[in-house]
């Protein structure tokens, strides 16, 4: 009896401890969890966690990741770091996780695989106090029981390739997912993209651009284009360098001119763009008479805010004049960014129209839309609302000629895609375009691009497929090497996890690529970084590159 009476005392004194130590449950998620083809699904993931005692703050990573039979991590799908969240017991608190269409269903998993919510409790110096895994929590299973019915409505399926010659020049290279080498035309080609967006420069020889994306680097390309039977989208930047909403400053050799010399010099400038093109028998299927021209061009005459909207219509005059008459079936654009911002449109084609613009000499309304995780899909919703917008109060047609993403999440990039065509049809607009999707590292620190280091499409680039018969089920669904980091943000032990891939060294740079450390992998596969400074940094194990961020 004094035994038994021992023992009880014992597990009583356990479950006391444990009921008051530090720990983290995944108390409950969405599952079983429906993944639209359309907007994929959102994973809401709530959890309870306990702190240490004295402790001034947690630090938490919550995570779904797919696990092999031997519930070993395979990748992860989504993931969330939550820093100095306050300290207490049972505190509950819920994040959502991002599950896109390019995943399998559960169903659809190599056999034995499957998706696995995890919780990770920290201090709030990232050292590791307790975890919630497979052991405590069950599989989440995906599933799409509604098909979505896409719309069939015809578009044009674009990108904006201009730095493609400049790229290949530097010696980098285009190749399909089978490694195979091959040329980017014929590669967009494939991936059902029917048109290119090409901007030209009036003198890039006096700019940053050395000379690239003038008049004939431009016509080449739209060679490459014609050569397999693509349309051409003409983007005119009246600049020597870059036109955006920040700068539209004058060609240097235009900077003395007069209001009459600047619409004689966009005019003749315009004519010289398609006549360059006419010499190899290609007709561009539009032109932009401008980029992204917010507040105007050929700043400060044609500044709209600062009392340049009359110059500036009468620059866009001199443009569209000239498209027409050069080509009256060439179709012109007037562009503007941010997309789902109409008070932006309303304000700059209404005082356009106020200001002397033949606004029958315009067919297209541009838009650009670069959106963010937190809110891409209401951004593709007001844009919708925009084209409708702009159709019913300017009875002009609409077209996104820009989009783009951050290339650290192509699940997302790959929806997003998908949800911006399915909007345009609906809109009944002309098309999608993709801007430079073939930018990657180290050609360029953009970071919107769609495009894997080693040349080939990433995954979003499927999206330009027919999604009205594309079904999950045919995305070729194989494993690669994974490595997975955690936590991130950091200042402490950045754990290493990995599949199907060895990993033994690993560098670190900082943010303008200078080496700061190399070594092995510990056994553990863990790397402390305490003793760098707070700051962004790049950790590359194996051919794989992580941004990270020391606390």
């Amino acid at each position: 009896m004094k035994n038994i009476f021992l023992l009880i005392c014992g597990l009583l004194l356990i479950f006391i401890y444990k009921s008051h130590a530090q720990s983290v449950t995944v108390e409950s998620f969405t599952n079983p969890l429906e993944v639209s083809d359309l907007l994929g699904g959102d994973l809401q993931v709530d959890i309870k966690y306990t702190s240490q005692p004295g402790s001034p703050a947690n630090n938490l990573y919550i995570g779904l990741e797919e696990l092999d039979e031997n519930n070993h991590f395979v990748r992860t799908i989504d993931e969330v770091s939550l820093e100095n969240e306050p300290a207490g017991t049972d505190v509950s608190l819920s994040v959502n996780l991002f599950v896109g269409t390019i995943h399998p269903f559960s169903a659809e998993l190599p056999n034995g695989h499957y998706y696995q919510v995890l919780a990770r409790l920290y201090t709030n110096t990232w050292n590791e106090l307790d975890n919630a895994t497979f052991v405590d929590t069950p599989q989440l299973i995906t599933q799409n029981t509604s098909p979505y019915n896409f719309t069939n409505f015809p578009v044009s399926k674009g990108a904006d390739v201009s730095w493609m010659t400049e790229m290949e020049s530097q010696g980098f290279t285009w190749q399909d997912n089978n490694g195979n080498s091959t040329e980017l035309i014929p590669l967009l080609k494939d991936y059902n993209l029917d048109a290119v967006r090409l901007r030209v420069w009036v003198d890039p020889y006096n700019s940053p651009a050395n000379g690239w994306c003038d008049i004939d680097d431009m016509v080449t390309k739209a060679q490459l284009a014609a050569a397999e039977s693509m349309d051409v989208m003409v983007c005119i930047h009246f600049s020597d360098h870059w036109a955006d909403p920040g700068q539209q400053n004058k060609p240097q050799a235009w900077n003395s001119f007069t209001v009459p010399q600047l619409e004689t010099a966009v005019a003749n400038h315009t004519t010289d763009i398609l006549n360059a093109l006419n010499a190899v028998n290609i007709t561009p299927k539009w032109v932009q008479i401008g980029n992204e021209t917010n507040d105007g061009m050929l700043w400060p005459t044609g500044k709209a805010s600062t009392g340049g909207f009359t110059n500036y219509a009468g620059f866009l005059n001199a443009g569209t004049n000239a498209v027409k008459t050069f080509d009256s079936n060439i179709k012109t654009i007037l562009h503007l960014s941010n997309g789902f911002d109409q008070s932006l449109y309303d304000w700059n084609i209404g005082g356009l129209i106020n200001s002397g613009l033949d606004l029958s000499q315009i067919d297209i309304v541009g838009m650009s839309l670069y959106p963010e995780e937190n809110n891409w899909k209401s951004l593709v919703d007001q844009t919708y609302n925009n084209m409708l917008h702009i159709q019913n109060t300017y009875n002009k047609d609409v077209m996104l000629v820009e989009i783009g993403f951050t290339n650290s999440r192509p699940d997302i990039t790959y929806q997003l895609i998908v949800y911006a065509f399915e909007k345009t049809r609906q809109a009944q607009g002309k098309g999608v375009f993709y801007w430079e999707p073939i930018a990657y590292s180290p050609f360029t620190s953009y970071s919107k691009g769609a495009w894997d280091t080693d040349g080939s499409p990433s995954v979003a680039m499927d999206a330009f497929f027919d999604n009205s018969t594309l079904s999950n089920e045919e995305f070729n669904y194989e494993v690669e090497p994974q490595i997975s980091i955690y936590p991130n943000p950091n200042s402490g032990i950045i754990k290493i996890d990995s599949f199907n891939i060895n990993v033994s060294d690993y560098s670190i740079y900082d943010i303008h690529g200078k080496l700061l450390k190399k070594n092995k992998l510990n056994k553990k596969h863990t790397i402390d970084i305490s003793n760098l400074k707070t700051g962004i940094y790049f950790l590359k194990i194996s051919d794989t590159t992580f941004k990270i961020l020391k606390q």
